[in-house]
């Protein structure tokens, strides 16, 4: 008779042993390949969310300020009723969160403080932007420019109240405008009345204000100067820059508002930037460069801004590390601690010069 050949119990038990570690081999290295990609994913999402939110600042700081041809803020005749969040000569102006200057401490979070209390502004001090109560997470500062977008509209004529177009201007009814006369010597600032379809530029409240716009024109406004087809005429812009929370998906959120001028509603440009510091350099000698930087509740004078430094700290959308973490960061002076989460979070910074004041 033949014995039967197989494995015995102790060949069978190390061949168990050996496939349970080459499987757990595997599974290690799955599970390490599977984190790095996800924390490298989430880098390179917060990376992104960075470049765009700086980019979107950018375009809009450098020109702050700007009159379109006009040299002098004396030179505009403004028809608004009340007085502008910024003023054309300053240009810019910011509100500074309380706790949250040069060598404070805060952690970051999602409340939304329901007044302004929580900001103060410095030299120049006005009421806290309507349209920003309850918006703005707290800790977080805030950035206010003024831009104005020339408009590719050819001039014909003008009477006491509007300017004739060739065609179409495409300007909404109710946004402010600026329009700059022949020579460049003279502007004035209205709101506009009529809807982008008319072939001209209106000003509501020739005769009072009708239409219930906001802020509306001075009561019996009509146009002084003299507008040719040299002429030009630009849309005028006071944007507000903040973190607020996503109503989408409730996350921290870089927005845009526009302030004034039947508003259109606030702008979500990028999720993800957690908060947001800004300091303003000024000039403080002859030579027009920035000296020093301060807080926004420490310029005297908005006009001597030449320069700013913005900057974020930028979390991913999900998990990305393996365990909860939290994390200090430095952001221009102030400590932000983040809460206790698996996210991965990047600290970016930029410095945005005036370019209409910089020598």
């Amino acid at each position: 008779m033949h014995r039967a050949a197989g494995l015995s119990l102790v060949e069978l038990m190390i061949a168990l042993l050996l496939g349970v570690i080459l499987t757990l081999g595997a599974t290690q290295v799955y599970l390490g390949t599977s984190q790095s990609y996800r924390l490298t994913d989430g880098i390179a999402h917060v990376q992104e969310t960075v470049r765009f939110a700086s980019t979107m600042m950018q375009r809009d700081v450098r020109s702050a300020g700007s009159l379109s041809c006009l040299q002098n803020a004396d030179d505009v005749d403004i028809k608004l009723n009340g007085t502008r969040v910024v003023a054309l000569g300053d240009g810019i102006t910011g509100w500074e969160a309380a706790g949250s200057a040069s060598g404070d401490a805060l952690v970051a979070g999602l409340a939304t403080p329901a007044d302004g209390a929580s900001w103060s502004e410095g030299s120049g001090v006005s009421n806290f932007p309507a349209e920003l109560v309850g918006r703005v997470v707290a800790g977080t500062d805030i950035l206010i420019v003024n831009t104005t977008e020339t408009v590719p509209a050819t001039v014909t004529g003008n009477s006491t109240g509007q300017i004739n177009t060739v065609s179409a201007s495409g300007i909404a009814q109710g946004r402010i405008i600026l329009s700059v006369d022949d020579n460049c010597s003279s502007g004035e600032l209205f709101q506009k009345a009529n809807n982008a379809t008319a072939d001209s530029v209106s000003m509501a409240g020739v005769s009072g204000n009708p239409g219930g716009f906001v802020p509306g024109n001075q009561a019996s406004s009509g146009f002084q100067s003299t507008y040719g087809g040299d002429s030009r005429i630009a849309e005028f812009s006071t944007k507000a820059y903040y973190v607020g929370i996503s109503g989408a998906t409730g996350e921290p959120a870089l927005f845009m508002q526009l302030l004034g001028g039947n508003a259109e509603p606030r702008q979500e440009l990028v999720e993800g930037v957690e908060s947001m510091q800004v300091m303003y350099g000024l000039s403080e000698n002859q030579i027009r460069q920035a000296d020093r930087y301060v807080s926004a509740n420490q310029v005297t004078d908005w006009s001597e801004v030449m320069s700013l430094r913005v900057s974020f700290v930028v979390r991913s959308g999900g998990n990305a590390n393996s365990e909860d973490i939290t994390r200090t960061f430095n952001l221009l002076g102030t400590e932000v601690t983040s809460p206790a989460d698996r996210r991965a979070r990047v600290v970016a910074s930029t410095t945005i010069g005036l370019r209409n004041r910089l020598e």
